[in-house]
């Protein structure tokens, strides 16, 4: 059975209702490319997109932007960082340029990472 948008906000959901206040649908380039925002407790939003091959998850981005848009950290898999140990899977702290390997390689993962940033304070390092 195909992956729909709407089980993935419903997942979301059921995993961190207590962090999300608020869900944008985006279009997304196929059918299988889902595309959302999430707008979290703090201000913050947690950009996501995954493309699916009927029921596993092909390439995926999650991108965490505090309230002025400013990366917090984003998690993806493009292949074009070879020399990160977690290779392809890595995330992008602060900038870009600072990428670092990832064992968050799902969005029920970065949920949970983000769910625990927040409600560890202010240190998002």
């Amino acid at each position: 059975m195909p992956v729909s948008i709407f089980g993935r906000i419903a997942a979301a959901y059921a995993l961190c209702t207590d962090i999300i206040s608020a869900v944008e649908l985006l279009p997304g380039r196929t059918p299988a490319h889902i595309r959302f925002r999430l707008t979290l407790t703090d201000g913050s939003r947690l950009h996501v997109s995954e493309d699916w091959q009927t029921s596993v998850l092909g390439s995926y981005s999650y991108y965490w932007l505090d309230p002025t848009d400013k990366l917090i950290i984003g998690w993806d898999n493009a292949p074009h960082h070879t020399d990160i140990a977690t290779f392809p899977h890595h995330r992008h702290v602060g900038t870009q340029t600072n990428r670092e390997p990832s064992a968050e390689t799902s969005l029920e993962d970065v949920l949970m990472f983000v769910r625990n940033r927040l409600f560890a304070g202010p240190d998002k390092s």
